[in-house]
């Protein structure tokens, strides 16, 4: 994948700042890219809100001095995700089952998340510290 457009920049680990975050990178992939498709709009919003609030609130405790990392690239077809907090990480294999033997009804708040994350992308990397995710996502 040749990547064509670069948006870096990070964020104290406070909750007030992750709505402002998805609009500025949904914005930065619109001037790039063009109109999403509702449904990929929808998914792009879904995928960020759950993987900034993660970093914050999972990653970082909401320690206000950290930082979560954002990096966002796009293509004409896809636009990736790198999202990384100053926490110890997490067990990423605490949501490596197939996801057919999931109940999500059943989930504790850990871990669905990651679960609506990975179905919403077409592709998922954790680094092996567990504090930073890689997605990557269609945009047509």
């Amino acid at each position: 994948m040749k990547v064509v457009n670069l948006y870096d920049f990070s964020i104290n680990s406070e909750l007030c700042n992750i709505c402002n975050s998805i609009n500025n990178i949904i914005k930065f992939i619109v001037e790039h890219h063009g109109p999403l498709k509702d449904d990929v709009l929808f998914d792009i919003k879904v995928i960020l809100n759950e993987l900034l609030l993660n970093a914050v609130v999972h990653g970082n405790k909401e320690d206000k001095s950290k930082q979560v990392k954002v990096r966002t690239g796009i293509d004409n077809d896809f636009v990736y995700f790198i999202i990384e907090d100053e926490g110890e990480g997490f067990n990423i294999n605490c949501c490596s089952q197939p996801e057919d033997l999931f109940d999500i009804m059943d989930m504790k708040e850990n871990g669905r998340g990651i679960l609506i994350v990975k179905n919403l992308c077409d592709r998922v990397k954790y680094n092996t510290k567990g504090n930073k995710i890689v997605v990557l996502k269609k945009l047509d």
